[in-house]
């Protein structure tokens, strides 16, 4: 309803000009514009609009152009796109939890080292084992002999070094003390030419030793050395 008092439909003047309108409504429009130049104007106005409307295609009954199922193509890129979006989501998921999982894995380790560093350089450091040089005599031809003493609160350690005993003969050396005991300190196969490097222990203290000697398996004395 207007000011002048007359209803105007131009809620319907759109579908009117597309057909869209029931007979019924379509003779009340067209008696109602007979009469009012304004929705004339209207109608008028509205008129290209339908036009361009009409050309894009059939138009239904409601008005609008019809609607078209979306060809197959369509639906699969939409699919497969879908399919590859989910499946980029879900690697990036295990690649954050992979790059967390090593993150942690990267800390949990350089404590570790960091921890394993700093034991290590708290940890006391042992003393270095003084060596005592020792002249050893050879009283066998072509051989010869080095021989170094180690004090221990247990006894001596005779570290020796020779070569020129027989390959494979049965050696021994013994520690005798200052009041004649004598201390075996172990046994030992000869080398020949090649050097030969042995420790030997005898549990007697370093005061208490005079000498040592090595002996052949017949008892004969090959090397010897005062301590």
């Amino acid at each position: 309803m207007n000011g002048d008092g007359h209803e105007h439909p131009r809620e319907l003047l759109g579908s009117y000009l597309l057909g869209g309108l029931p007979e019924s409504d379509g003779g009340r429009v067209r008696a109602h514009l007979d009469e009012c130049p304004s929705c004339r104007g209207e109608l008028a106005a509205l008129t290209p609009v339908a036009q361009a409307l009409s050309e894009v295609g059939e138009v239904g009954p409601s008005g609008l152009p019809p609607q078209s199922d979306p060809p197959p193509s369509l639906l699969d890129r939409i699919e497969r796109q879908v399919r590859d979006e989910a499946h980029e989501r879900r690697r990036a998921r295990t690649l954050r939890a992979g790059l967390a999982a090593l993150a942690a894995a990267a800390a949990v380790l350089a404590i570790g080292v960091g921890g394993v560093f700093l034991g290590r350089s708290l940890a006391p450091t042992a003393p270095a084992v003084p060596l005592e040089a020792v002249a050893v005599e050879e009283l066998v031809p072509r051989t010869q002999a080095d021989a170094d003493l180690v004090a221990h609160t247990w006894g001596v350690e005779v570290k020796l070094v020779a070569t020129g005993l027989e390959d494979g003969g049965a050696y021994r050396l013994e520690v005798l003390g200052r009041n004649g005991d004598r201390f075996p300190a172990g046994a030992f196969l000869g080398t020949g030419d090649k050097p030969l490097r042995c420790n030997l222990n005898a549990a007697v203290l370093r005061e208490d030793a005079a000498s040592f000697q090595v002996r052949d398996a017949a008892g004969q004395v090959v090397l010897r050395a005062d301590l």
